[in-house]
């Protein structure tokens, strides 16, 4: 019988791991698909298959010399000693002695609850949620995927990657994922007031290896993936890992050439460790990722009427909110819904152990981002791509100083991102509800002419936004140590000192609607039309400068040798930044937000080692908190997301965890987590609800109307934060049989509750998602050679519709969707 992989054997977290509907139609998850023909996807499973044949011809010559199985990170079936080594703190320390909120998901955990993207890896701990550009924790996060930079940090292999875009390209052959809860100013900076994500890529074996799975599921989904570690000598070793997944998408095609939310992902990793002597080490990994999916399908998941409103005389009158889900007006007209994404990193990390109590790590990366490919296309607005790109340069260099009773880190930091080049275009379009639809109409100039209670469209403006390197610098200075100042009682103190500079050096042109197109477009001109609505040249605008000084104090103490009590505060900022001129004023540049965290937490390892307990609470104080919000440009009429600054938010609330191992064949894990998150105050916030269209107001008068209100501020104070259950649990378990020679049997159930929450902070009841439940059951054989493995599996067994995303304003409430009830059956491979 295999012992269980994971938390049980003290493993580092660096270390190798292995393990058509027509439009205004009622919708659901088995409406047809577009399907891809039996031969082409019998073809594609043969080329994912030959991914693992090509990798194990590589290993036959090796494999004549030495047939030893692949180096797994599983303890002996009788040691229940140990614990997971962490490097959250850029310290090692075993997780039940991490004077930190961090949970740790192993590749096993990952791979046994299918977690292959950043979505499915949000209920895996305590406090993660996903929104638009990235992760949010603790209700601190975004649902603006153009406001800036995301309040969760995302690490890769120690380096800062800013881009949510990197997430949609596959979590694949990783050793762990940490998650740190809580602002992480001293050692990660900028960025980091909610949390940090650290994903761990998986190092090379010490032995000759081999490891690869196919999966075939529902919505015609395959997925293969394959690893093989090549130990050239003593002193060098290659990892190669590859990932290929399609799918057909489990929404419709509405018109457009291919289903929505389609899966088409590929990526390629080598990472190489060369020791340069006994106490130098290189680590460099070389990533290559592509996504040629498709985008979510937008419904309308409310809409609103207001069927005493004067128009004559500019007044709403009581409104009306009819809740019947379609697909979003205009979607039926959107043809390309493809995304085009390319990613290239390099990440290295040379680490030079000059005493036993004195080591350097310099950590370097780049990347590139190109996309030219469609990020959203909702009937009304689509933003298109044309060779964009995002390039990021960074440097870190540590020293870590360990002696006796004091530990010591402390180093400088350089990062750098910009956009070169490419362009960006935006058709951005309006709505109008009933019964002022009907100036729409009358106009003439409706794309989706309402009749009755539906609303109408108009396509507005295109906007061209020509990039010339727009981005941000920044430099930081920063220690953290701690001293042992009697037998088991720690003190810790930090700070980090942070400048930077922001920019927003670009092109920005305005013209009709639907006049621009891939073809013709200018960065300066709108085609065929001799005027323009408007042009801002901001290539040489003033950059912004901010700075920071964040720091962490605290103490710990061992109150028996297997548990840890500790006590903390610390600061964190989510740097300043800046947007487009042709803004109103006060939209044109927002302000650092900065956090205060107090924190109280216990983490015990007891029972030898069998059962793992974490409790954590925790204060968070929020000033100039960025949200963000829909606002009038006064250019172009149009409404237009921005990032803006609130007054004071606080976060408290307290996260359980535990991992219980009562026999070799048994694993039972969750947490629970309770949440308060609120807006102190915050009085002039935008109503998007009860804010009519700059459009409309401009048409209406020129039937001779008066004008409905344009711009209304509501006062949000008291509000809760967006993406922020009070209440969220998640329980697991699985058993081991033993079936003697012919292997073992694992069944194991995953199961996930949250409360409802909101979707923004204005906290309306059309963006309130209700509370639901996930089930993931998984049935795993297992050879007892492990070489060989079959797993059945079905994810999100209620078939619930989760909404990730929801948008309200005056006319209507969109929405997008997680994917429903999946299943198949995955063979693994492991020699």
């Amino acid at each position: 019988m295999p012992p269980w992989p994971g938390p049980r054997g003290t493993i580092s977290t660096s270390e190798h791991s292995h393990t058509s509907n027509g439009p205004n139609r009622k919708t659901n998850w088995s409406g047809k698909k577009k399907g891809e023909s039996i031969v082409n996807r019998l073809s594609l499973l043969f080329a994912s298959a030959s991914i693992g044949a090509s990798v194990v011809a590589l290993a036959c010559p090796a494999a004549a010399q030495e047939a030893s199985p692949v180096q797994t990170n599983t303890a002996a079936p009788e040691d229940y000693t140990g614990d997971i080594v962490v490097t959250a703190q850029k310290t090692s320390e075993r997780l039940s002695k991490a004077p930190v909120a961090v949970s740790v998901v192993t590749q096993d955990s990952l791979t046994r609850q299918g977690v292959d993207s950043a979505a499915a890896l949000t209920t895996t701990v305590p406090g993660l949620q996903s929104s638009q550009n990235g992760f949010a924790i603790r209700g601190i996060g975004s649902n603006n995927s153009f406001s800036g930079y995301s309040t969760v940090a995302t690490q890769i292999d120690g380096i800062y990657d800013p881009s949510a875009a990197v997430l949609t390209l596959g979590l694949f052959d990783l050793g762990s994922v940490e998650v740190l809860r809580g602002p992480q100013g001293t050692v990660y900076g900028r960025n980091a007031t909610a949390g940090v994500v650290n994903i761990n890529t998986a190092d090379p074996g010490k032995k000759l290896g081999f490891n690869a799975d196919i999966q075939y599921g529902r919505f015609n989904e395959v997925r293969a993936r394959a690893a093989v570690d090549l130990p050239i000598s003593d002193a060098f070793a290659l990892r190669i890992s590859a990932y290929r997944q399609v799918d057909d998408g489990f929404e419709g095609n509405y018109g457009a050439r291919q289903n929505y939310n389609k899966t088409d992902q590929a990526g390629l990793r080598v990472n190489s460790i060369l020791h340069l002597g006994d106490r130098l080490t290189w680590r460099l990994s070389l990533n290559y990722g592509e996504n040629k999916g498709t985008i979510p399908l937008t419904y309308m998941r409310s809409r609103n009427v207001y069927p005493n409103a004067n128009i004559a005389a500019g007044t709403f009158g009581p409104m009306q909110t009819i809740y019947s889900e379609s697909i979003n007006p205009g979607q039926d007209l959107v043809v390309d819904n493809q995304m085009d994404l390319q990613y290239y990193a390099a990440r290295s990390r040379l680490t030079w152990e000059a005493s036993d109590s004195l080591s350097f790590t310099y950590l370097a990366g780049y990347s590139l981002l190109k996309n030219n490919g469609v990020d959203s296309a909702t009937g009304v607005f689509t933003q298109q791509n044309i060779d964009r790109r995002v390039e990021t340069h960074s440097h870190e260099l540590d020293a870590n100083f360990e002696s006796g009773a004091f530990n010591l880190v402390v180093g400088g930091y350089l990062y750098q991102d910009k956009q070169p080049s490419g362009t960006r275009l935006l058709h951005a379009g309006d709505t109008a509800p009933a019964p002022f639809n009907g100036i729409f109409n009358a106009a003439g100039i409706a794309k989706v002419a309402g009749t009755g209670t539906n609303i109408s469209t108009i396509s507005g403006v295109d906007v061209v936004t020509s990039y010339r390197g727009q981005g941000t610098k920044s430099q930081a200075v920063f220690g953290q140590g701690t001293f042992e100042i009697a037998p088991g009682l720690k003190i810790l103190g930090g700070a980090r000192s942070t400048w930077e500079q922001v920019n927003q050096r670009n092109i920005e042109l305005v013209c009709p609607g639907d006049t621009v197109t891939l073809a013709n477009i200018t960065p300066t001109t709108c085609p065929g039309i001799p005027f323009v609505y408007a042009l801002s040249d901001d290539t040489n605008r003033p950059e912004a400068k901010f700075s920071n000084i964040s720091w962490k104090a605290g103490v710990n103490y061992e109150v028996t040798p297997e548990t840890l009590v500790y006590a903390s505060v610390g600061t964190g900022f989510r740097g300043g930044g800046l947007e487009a001129s042709g803004n109103a004023p006060q939209y044109r540049q927002y302000q650092p937000e900065t956090v205060t965290n107090y924190e109280l937490g216990a983490r015990s390892s007891l029972m030898g080692g069998k059962l793992y307990l974490s409790a954590t609470a925790f204060n968070m104080d929020y000033k100039d908190l960025q949200v963000s919000s829909i606002v009038l440009n006064p250019l172009t009429n149009q409404v237009s997301a921005v990032t803006t600054n609130a007054a004071t938010a606080r976060l408290r609330g307290i996260e359980l965890e535990t991992v219980f191992r009562p026999t070799r064949a048994d694993r039972i894990s969750g947490f629970v987590s309770y949440l308060d998150a609120k807006i102190r105050s915050f009085p002039t916030a935008s109503d998007n609800l009860n804010s009519a269209s700059g459009n409309y107001n401009a048409l209406t008068t020129a039937f001779g109307n008066r004008p409905l209100p344009g711009t209304v501020i509501r006062d949000v104070s008291g509000n809760e934060l967006p993406n922020a259950p009070k209440w969220s649990a998640r329980a697991s378990y699985a058993h081991i049989f033993d079936l003697g020679g012919a292997g073992s049997l694992t069944p194991s159930v995953d199961f996930y509750v949250q409360s409802r929450t909101f979707s923004d902070i204005q906290n309306y009841a059309q963006s309130r998602r209700a509370s639901y439940t996930k089930t993931d059951l998984n049935l795993r054989y297992e050879t007892n050679d492990a070489h060989l493995s079959v797993t059945g599996f079905v994810n999100n067994l209620e078939n619930k519709r989760v909404a990730n995303n929801l948008v309200t304003v005056w006319s209507s409430t969109t929405a997008n969707y997680d994917p429903p009830r999946t299943y198949g059956v995955r063979l693994g491979m492991h020699f």
